[in-house]
């Protein structure tokens, strides 16, 4: 197991660097699906039980407005500024909301919750785009709140190399730079009809930053991330699930649920092949429920909320 982790990251990282568009696509298309599911049904497993119906029930109405003020967005409905603003406004609403079921270190989701208000008002896209680059590093965060003990150090030691080192390390350029004096390169490949590569950057970099030197290697710094995302999500995670837990939702057993992401995600692939533009924005709604989620989530477990089950230490 251990070999075949080391290969996928090694896969991941000459991919990432050599075709970072292709990679960005590809992954998006054939594993988007199984990642969003992946985390929604840890994250119901893991906290679910620290979940009150009030709380609950305030949170799905939050983001399901969230989800309306994307949409809204997407098909300029609302100007999209304003849009983005309200939904990294909800994003602070969902940390403030969450504070009063933290036993300690609310000041920890106060403050998240004044700098998200606080970029909705000043500079909404480049917060997005923050959240969305930091949303990669979660599974960090859901390694060090599971495990316990040199488990926990060995996992987040890993982790670190493969979320942050190895990011930064494509980031400098130099990896481009080698594979491209091997002819190695072709950053504007792809599998799916979903533009050039500079419409997709903005996925990760900054418009203001589209055409300058740099943008290629940080786009391919964040797939690369993502990559690492993925596979925590989908392979790790899951492993994780206490099977004492308890659930909000009623989910299949994990061979089931596992056949269950495969015809999901092929069904996306194929969504992705016919229209890459309209599953993408599809897909984005999606999306971004689990990736608000994660906010009150942390903010739980950072708070010491009451949980069900115990930790386990591997």
């Amino acid at each position: 197991m251990l070999v075949v982790g080391i290969l996928g990251i090694v896969a991941a990282f000459v991919a990432s660097v050599a075709l970072p568009l292709a990679t960005y696509t590809t992954v998006l298309a054939l594993f988007g699906f199984a990642h969003v599911a992946s985390e929604l049904r840890y994250v119901d497993h893991r906290f679910g039980d620290r979940l009150d119906g009030g709380l609950a029930g305030t949170l799905a109405l939050l983001l399901g407005i969230a989800v309306v003020l994307r949409l809204a967005g997407l098909q300029g409905w609302v100007a999209a500024p304003l849009a983005v603003g309200l939904e990294v406004g909800l994003g602070a609403i969902l940390l403030a909301v969450t504070v009063a079921r933290m036993r300690r270190r609310r000041w920890i989701a106060v403050i998240a919750a004044l700098v998200l208000m606080a970029g909705a008002l000043l500079a909404p896209f480049e917060t997005l785009l923050c959240l969305a680059i930091g949303h990669n590093l979660t599974p960090l965060g859901f390694l060090a709140e599971v495990l316990r003990g040199a488990a926990r150090r060995r996992a987040l030691a890993l982790g670190a190399l493969a979320f942050i080192v190895l990011p930064l390390l494509i980031a400098t350029g130099l990896p481009f730079a080698g594979f491209a004096a091997l002819g190695l390169v072709a950053p504007e490949a792809t599998l799916f009809q979903a533009g050039n590569l500079t419409r997709n950057l903005g996925a990760y970099v900054p418009a203001s930053a589209l055409y300058s030197d740099w943008a290629l290697h940080a786009f391919a710094a964040s797939v690369f991330a993502q990559c690492m995302h993925y596979i925590a999500v989908i392979a790790i995670l899951p492993r994780l699930i206490d099977t004492a837990s308890r659930p909000r939702l009623v989910w299949p057993d994990a061979a089931r649920f596992g056949r269950y992401l495969v015809v999901g995600g092929a069904a996306l692939a194929v969504g992705f092949a016919l229209d890459y533009g309209v599953q993408r924005q599809l897909y984005a709604l999606a999306a971004l429920v689990h990736a608000w989620l994660e906010l009150p989530v942390f903010a739980l477990a950072l708070g010491g909320a009451a949980a069900a089950q115990a930790s386990p230490n591997a």
